[in-house]
């Protein structure tokens, strides 16, 4: 993963997300469809990961680009603001920032943290 900063959409693969959920939605697609689309590719993707380590970092940053981008559309769904939190509170993408300085690994936990706040505060839709 390339990643230029700590931020949600600062790095490549939430970029890569961000576009294709992009995509989909400028197809015609809803909100809850792009999102089966997005976590069917990308699941069965994770599943030949043979680091346990990088799929939970990489699945992380799935759920929470995921969530953000529902949240910007008033459709956050259940699965995917819970299985954000769960990421989150496991600290899965924070490996990707522990080779970097201290500083980036202590901004990038309190941007999660920051953005877990909001998903509580954030009514999931059930579906």
């Amino acid at each position: 993963m390339g990643a230029w900063g700590t931020d949600l959409w600062e790095d490549d693969f939430s970029c890569d997300i961000q576009d294709e959920w992009n995509e989909l939605l400028d197809e015609g697609i809803s909100p809850r469809k792009a999102t089966k689309v997005i976590l069917k590719s990308w699941m069965e993707e994770f599943s030949e990961y043979d680091d346990e380590e990088v799929r939970l970092a990489d699945e992380s940053i799935l759920f929470i680009a995921l969530a953000a981008l529902q949240m910007r559309y008033r459709a956050l769904n259940s699965y995917v603001k819970k299985r954000a939190i769960q990421l989150i509170d496991k600290g899965a993408d924070l490996s990707l920032w522990e080779e970097g300085d201290d500083e980036d690994y202590q901004d990038r936990k309190k941007v999660l943290e920051k953005f877990k706040s909001k998903l509580i505060c954030t009514k999931a839709r059930l579906f």
